[in-house]
C-alpha cells in the first residue's frame, strides 16, 4: 500500500479551529439575537401591557366621571336620592381607575407626564365637587336648576379637556411604541438574517473543505473496502490524504489479510460442519426408526407376555398356589406398566412434532370437555371453572396440558375426601397467567422442581398409579407454546396450584424433553 505523508496533526488543527469558528459565530450571533429579542419583548411589552391598558383605563375613566355628572344632573332634576347611586359608583370606580393607571405606567419613560395629566384630571373633578356637587349634597334648599345645570356645564368642561390632554399624551405614546416595536422588529429581522448568512458562510467553507480534507479520501478508502468487500482481495489500497485516513486505510489492508486467513478457517470449519450434519441426520433417522420399533416390535412382545400369563392363570390356576397366582399378577402387571411407559414416552418424544401451524383454541370449551371425560371422578367433586381465554396454539396439545392436571387434582386427592378443583386465567401484559389448583396432598417446596423430570414420582406405585410422564408432558407442552409452568404456594394453604403462561400472540418455542409427574 502506497500512502502520501501529511502532518500527523493537520485534522486535528483544522477540527479544534473549526470549532473555535464556530463557538465565536454561534456566541456573537446568539448575543445579537438575544438583544434583538430583549429589546423586541420590552417594545411589545410597552404596546400591549403599558399604554395599551392604560388607554383603555382612561377610557373606562371618562366612563366613571361622566357617571358622577349624570347621577348630579338626574339629582338635581327630581331630587330623588337613588338617581345619586351612578355618582358613587363612578366616584368608587375613578379612585379604582386612577390607581390601576398610576400601576400601569409606573416606570414607563411616559410616566412623569401621564401622571400629571392625570393629576390635572383629579384636580378638575375635586374643582367640579367642590363648585358643585357637594354644595348639592350638603344643601336641602331647592337649588335654581338653570343656574346649577349651566354651572355644572361649565366647570364640567374643564374635566373634559384634561381627560382630552390626557387621552392625547397616550396617543402619542402609543404611536412612538408602536413605532419603536416596529424598527426592533425589522433589526431583529436583519440581526437573525445576518446570523444566518454567517451560518451559511461558515457552513459552506467547512463543507468545501471537508470535502477536500476527508470526504475525497475517504472515497477512495471505501472504494479499496468495495473491493474486498466483492471479494477482490489482491488489489492493493493505495489512500493519499490525511495522516488519520492513511491509518484507516492501513487497518482496511490489515482486514484484508486477516480476511484472507480467516476464510481458509471458515472452509475448514464448514466442511467439519457439514460432515456433522450428515451425522445428525443419521441420528434422527436411528431415533425415527427407535420409535418405529418402540411402538411395534417391543410393544407387540409385552402384550404376548401379559395375553399369555393370563391364560396361563385362567387355565391352571386352579393347580396354582397363591404364591403362583401372585407372581403371575406380577408379570401382567409388570407388562402393563411396561406398555403403558412405551406409550407415554413415545407421545412424549413426538409432542409436537405433527404440529404445523398454531390456531385459535378456546380453553374454556377444551376444560369443559376434559371435566366431561372426568365425569365419573367428579360425582361429588368441588370443580369451579373461571373465564378461559382463547389463545393460539395446537388444540391436541392443550387438551393434554389440561387432561394432565385435572387427571393429577383429582389422582392426588386426600384420601376419601372428593376432588377440590379450581381452573382460572388473568391476562398478564402479554402472557394469560393460568393456575390449576387443588386441596389434594400437595408437593412440598424441596420437590417442585423434580416434579417436572421425565418418571419422576414421589410416591411408590402401591400407593398412586402412573408412570411419571404427566409434568415432564405438561412443561415441554407449555415451553412448546412460548411459555412457561412451575408449582406455586397452594392458594388455600393446602394442596397443589400449578401456574402456567401462555402468550397472547403465537410463539411457538420447541424444546428439548424434560420432565413431568
Amino acid at each position: 500500500m502506497s500512502l502520501g505523508r501529511t502532518s500527523s496533526r493537520s485534522l486535528r488543527q483544522l477540527s479544534t479551529a473549526a470549532w473555535i469558528t464556530a463557538i465565536v459565530a454561534l456566541t456573537v450571533g446568539s448575543v445579537i439575537v438575544w438583544f434583538g429579542f430583549a429589546s423586541l419583548l420590552d417594545a411589545r411589552a410597552r404596546v400591549f401591557e403599558t399604554v395599551g391598558p392604560a388607554r383603555i383605563s382612561v377610557q373606562q375613566l371618562r366612563a366613571s366621571v361622566l357617571d358622577q355628572e349624570t347621577g348630579i344632573r338626574g339629582y338635581v332634576i327630581t331630587r330623588d336620592d337613588r338617581l345619586l347611586q351612578p355618582y358613587t359608583a363612578g366616584r368608587a370606580s375613578q379612585k379604582k381607575i386612577d390607581r390601576e393607571i398610576r400601576r400601569v405606567i409606573d416606570g414607563d419613560p411616559s410616566e412623569a407626564t401621564v401622571v400629571a395629566a392625570l393629576d390635572q384630571v383629579q384636580q378638575a373633578m375635586d374643582d367640579w365637587r367642590d363648585s358643585v356637587a357637594d354644595p348639592l349634597l350638603d344643601s336641602a334648599d331647592q337649588p335654581d336648576l338653570d343656574g346649577t345645570l349651566i354651572r355644572s356645564t361649565a366647570v364640567f368642561d374643564d374635566v373634559r379637556a384634561e381627560l382630552d390632554d390626557l387621552e392625547a399624551i397616550l396617543q402619542r405614546e402609543r404611536v412612538v411604541a408602536r413605532t419603536n416595536l416596529e424598527d426592533t422588529t425589522s433589526r431583529l429581522v436583519v440581526s437573525v438574517g445576518a446570523t444566518i448568512a454567517l451560518f451559511g458562510a461558515l457552513a459552506s467553507g467547512g463543507s468545501w473543505l471537508l470535502r477536500r480534507r476527508v470526504v475525497a479520501p475517504m472515497d477512495r478508502v471505501m472504494l479499496a473496502a468495495d473491493a474486498v468487500a466483492g471479494g477482490n482481495l489482491d488489489v492493493p489500497i493505495e489512500v493519499q490524504g490525511p495522516a488519520e485516513i492513511e491509518r484507516l486505510a492501513q487497518r482496511v489492508s490489515d482486514m484484508r489479510d486477516r480476511i484472507v486467513e480467516e476464510l481458509a478457517a471458515v472452509e475448514a470449519q464448514r466442511i467439519e460442519l457439514a460432515r456433522r450434519a450428515d451425522d445428525l441426520a443419521r441420528s434422527n433417522a436411528d431415533l425415527e426408526q427407535f420409535a418405529y420399533v418402540a411402538s411395534h416390535d417391543l410393544q407387540e412382545p409385552l402384550r404376548k407376555v401379559a395375553s399369555f400369563c393370563q391364560l396361563l392363570e385362567q387355565r391352571y390356576g386352579d393347580q396354582l398356589d397363591e404364591r403362583g397366582r401372585s407372581y403371575i399378577d406380577f408379570a401382567v402387571d409388570g407388562a402393563k406398566r411396561m406398555q403403558a411407559l412405551i406409550a407415554d414416552l413415545l407421545e412424549f418424544s413426538r409432542m409436537g412434532r405433527s404440529t404445523r401451524a398454531f390456531v385459535e383454541c378456546d380453553l374454556g370449551a377444551m376444560a369443559e370437555e376434559v371435566l366431561d371425560s372426568f365425569a365419573d371422578d367428579l360425582t361429588d367433586a368441588s370443580v369451579s371453572v373461571g373465564e378461559l381465554p382463547t389463545v393460539p396454539g395446537d388444540p391436541t396439545l392443550y387438551r393434554a396440558l389440561l387432561q394432565n392436571l385435572v387427571g393429577n387434582a383429582i389422582k392426588y386427592r386426600v384420601h376419601g375426601a372428593p376432588p377440590t378443583i379450581s381452573l382460572s386465567a388473568a391476562r398478564d401484559g402479554d402472557v394469560w397467567s393460568f393456575a390449576c389448583s387443588d386441596r389434594g396432598i400437595g408437593i412440598e417446596p424441596q420437590y417442585r422442581e423434580q416434579v417436572f423430570a421425565v418418571f419422576q414420582r414421589l410416591h411408590g406405585r402401591g400407593e398412586f398409579e402412573g408412570t411419571g410422564i404427566g409434568l415432564a408432558l405438561c412443561k415441554r407442552i407449555v415451553e412448546f407454546s412460548g411459555g412457561r409452568i412451575w408449582i406455586d404456594e397452594p392458594e388455600h394453604g393446602a394442596g397443589t396450584t400449578v401456574r402456567w403462561t401462555l402468550p397472547v400472540t403465537p410463539t411457538p418455542a420447541p424444546t428439548t424433553p424434560t420432565g413431568l409427574r
